[in-house]
């Protein structure tokens, strides 16, 4: 065994080995004291990168949570509007039922003043919760949740947002008066009581037909097929074979189906057809004198609507007219028709906004007027980029403004028992169409929560599967700090007996 002084290799040994024992104390001191088991990104990267992405998704989910909480808030809000107008249809409902009564003896004007007030409050409180056209609410809706992934279904950049979105779609849930089938939009033509001479002559006419237009449809001809003027002997039969008729055209015509025209007769006697939505209609000379719908031969019911006028002008330069309509999200859509150089007719008109059209509006020429009209009832703009005149086409910037009053429409009466019989039924009908809206935002509701119950869920797990990465386990890191003490201790009175180790060499100098 060899003794040397230079170089004590003891002592080396034991400060690396104090050294490492010193790091592993400070680590596991940092790691007790912060509570997590990476403290410092080279601690563990892989483990590091992991973690952020689930801290991530649970700020996201967190937040997300909240937009779901919020928009079952505004459900609920719905909901209970949607109750309050439940019971002014009740309160309507019995008013109806009194007044139909042939036996009442009291003030059916007093009956329907409160009749027409409850029918304003429907509208009001239809407003106030957002379900109106073009309301807050009645549109459709995409609550960010978070939580999504991508699937075989979905894929792309987007796909996690689709999957992790809730859609509440209350788009056609409106609850106005006229949405609820309480008005309508709707012509009259000629007497057809059973004693006219209308009904016994004009109806000897083979085969009459009726041309209606509207959105997606244009000049749908219901033809009354197989036309025997011998077994029309009273109003209800004759209604019953047109409406027959548009129910058959209406099974090929999924558009013109839609619309949901409807013949009758009213309390006047006089033929009508009624629907929803915009519509026009054309007999081609139904009546003994004159035409059914009147001498102009074509009535126009709209929610909105602009008339153009043309008289054959000779435009010099284009004309571009600009429309622009609110979808069923509220945002604000449009499209542009150009008219060409040379002579522009109400009919080149109609055929050139309808190739362009879209949301519900389409024109149609009638003589030298063009009617634009919007199926759905919002809204809507027609601009001309030379201003208003439009090189004597008749057009003016902004021809429909912000007035929403219903241009043809009727509103139910219970003036008279008839009437009131009408409004009975028109109220059980509305009664009906609220059950299904109240079904949609019910619906809506149960699956937001749901949705908030698997977000909650999700996490959760996501705060475990982050804890076992980043979390210390304490019970380890005190034994190994206690274990760094005792190795650090240990090392400290190592290292200081190898350092004097080389003292005795002097023992051996000694003579």
């Amino acid at each position: 065994m060899s003794f040397d002084i230079l170089t004590n290799i003891s002592s080396l040994e034991s400060q690396n080995y104090l050294n490492a024992n010193t790091k592993f104390q400070a680590q596991t001191i940092n790691e007790v004291t912060s509570g997590q088991r990476i403290v410092n990104a080279g601690d563990d990267a892989a483990g590091l990168a992991v973690a952020n992405t689930f801290r991530s998704d649970e700020a996201v989910l967190t937040q997300g949570i909240r937009n779901a909480n919020d928009a079952l808030s505004t459900l609920q809000t719905i909901d209970g509007g949607m109750s309050n107008i439940s019971m002014l249809l009740d309160r309507a409902s019995t008013l109806a039922a009194q007044s139909a009564s042939q036996t009442f003896q009291g003030d059916r004007t007093v009956l329907d003043n409160e009749f027409q007030n409850v029918l304003t409050e429907i509208n009001r409180q239809a407003q106030s919760i957002g379900m109106t056209q073009g309301g807050t609410f009645s549109k459709d809706m995409q609550v960010f949740i978070g939580g999504g992934r991508t699937d075989t279904t979905h894929v792309g950049s987007t796909a996690a947002i689709t999957n992790g979105s809730v859609q509440v779609n209350l788009s056609t849930s409106l609850l106005d008066s006229n949405h609820l089938g309480l008005t309508s939009n709707g012509v009259t033509g000629a007497n057809v009581t059973s004693a006219s001479a209308s009904l016994s002559t004009a109806l000897g006419q083979a085969n009459p037909t009726f041309d209606f237009t509207g959105s997606g449809f244009s000049g749908v001809a219901v033809t009354i097929s197989n036309w025997n003027p011998t077994t029309i002997t009273d109003q209800n039969a004759l209604v019953t074979q047109i409406n027959d008729a548009i129910a058959s055209v209406g099974s090929g015509n999924a558009s013109f189906a839609a619309a949901g025209i409807q013949a009758s007769v009213n309390s006047s006697g006089q033929l009508a057809f009624t629907s929803s939505k915009a519509f026009m209609v054309n007999s081609d000379g139904f009546a003994a004198s004159g035409t059914l719908l009147g001498t102009a031969n074509n009535y126009d019911v709209s929610q909105q609507q602009a008339t153009l006028t043309s008289q054959a002008a000779a435009l010099t330069t284009t004309e571009t007219l600009t429309f622009a309509y609110r979808d069923s999200t509220g945002a604000t859509q449009q499209f542009n028709t150009t008219l060409g150089v040379g002579t522009i007719t109400a009919a080149s008109m109609a055929v050139q906004v309808n190739a362009a059209a879209s949301g519900g509006i389409f024109a149609v020429a009638s003589g030298t007027a063009l009617t634009i009209m919007n199926a759905n009832g919002g809204e809507f703009t027609v601009q001309a980029n030379q201003g208003a005149g439009g090189a004597g086409l008749g057009i003016a910037n902004a021809l429909v403004g912000s007035d929403n009053t219903l241009a043809g429409t009727s509103t139910l009466d219970i003036l008279n028992s008839t009437d009131a019989t009408a409004a009975v039924t028109a109220l059980t009908a509305a009664v009906g169409t609220l059950g299904q809206i109240q079904g949609t935002v019910g619906r809506a509701e149960n699956q937001l929560g749901y949705a908030i119950n698997l977000a909650q869920s999700q996490n959760t797990n996501l705060a475990a599967s982050e804890a076992q990465i980043r979390d210390a386990d304490m019970a380890a890191e005190a034994a190994n700090l206690t274990k760094a003490q005792i190795l650090v201790q240990a090392g400290t009175a190592a290292l200081a007996q190898a350092n004097s180790a080389p003292q005795a060499v002097l023992a051996l100098l000694k003579g």
